[in-house]
């Protein structure tokens, strides 16, 4: 009887409240996650597979200009700005896989980079509505990533 009691009492205290014990198991189990650098790793992960499929879809179609603060480039400018990108993603996950701080810094001025971009097409040519979000989320995701700044070696 005496151990259905204590898994009674486990559960619930006197005062009817959960065991606060349990939440000190869920932050361990978060915070040990966080330790291990997991979500760095996800992020890095997708930024490399970002970074191959970007360049099938160059390699795809060879005439795709990508838009860079409203204008696209032809010639071997045009190569620059189109390559650039995978390489630059593939970096980037590569960096965040290793939780290195050197990818934190190239993603944010990466980041800047784009979003200024955007906003500057976006200016020239009209508002998007899907393009928007996507600076949005990758803000969001950028603030993320400077909270967790300490988490990189």
């Amino acid at each position: 009887m005496g151990s259905l009691y204590n898994q009674i009492e486990s559960k619930v205290t006197l005062s009817g409240e959960r065991d606060p014990r349990r939440r000190h198991v869920r932050q361990t189990a978060l915070s040990s996650l966080l330790d291990r650098k997991i979500d760095l790793q996800a992020f890095g992960l997708l930024m490399a597979i970002s970074g191959a499929v970007d360049l099938v879809w160059i390699m795809s179609y060879p005439d795709y200009a990508l838009k860079v603060f409203g204008a696209t480039f032809s010639g071997w400018a045009g190569w620059m700005v189109k390559y650039q990108h995978p390489v630059i993603h593939v970096a980037i996950g590569i960096g965040f896989i290793k939780a290195r701080l050197w990818a934190l810094g190239v993603y944010l001025a990466y980041l800047a980079l784009a979003c200024t971009s955007e906003v500057v097409t976006q200016l020239v040519e009209g508002y998007h509505p899907l393009r928007t979000g996507l600076i949005l989320v990758s803000l969001t995701v950028g603030a993320y990533l400077v909270a967790r700044r300490h988490a990189f070696t």
